[in-house]
């Protein structure tokens, strides 16, 4: 199975220009991992991917900083990037 292909949105680029260079090169890693590791649970450990819900997901790039994404057949939308509380309230809307 081919990995899915990664879109980012306007709404997560302007989201990563308030991030620190150091918080940038995490989601950058984790961005990378995120294609190889969607779907394969054992893979994923280390970005841990949760469902928030019924196609929204989230991944960890670092301590504080997490993606979100949504999952559409061979494409993963990357559509936000921001701290826990941030994800959170952004979540709470959806």
């Amino acid at each position: 199975m081919a990995e899915p292909a990664i879109l980012l949105s306007p709404r997560f680029f302007a989201a990563l220009k308030k991030l620190s260079d150091a918080d940038v090169a995490r989601t950058e890693e984790a961005l990378r991992a995120l294609a190889g590791c969607f779907g394969q649970p054992h893979r994923h450990a280390g970005i841990s991917i949760r469902r928030l819900r019924h196609n929204v997901f989230e991944c960890r790039a670092g301590l504080k900083i997490r993606l979100l994404f949504r999952a559409k057949a061979q494409i993963l939308e990357v559509f936000f990037v921001g701290s826990h509380d941030e994800v959170r309230r952004l979540v709470r809307d959806l």
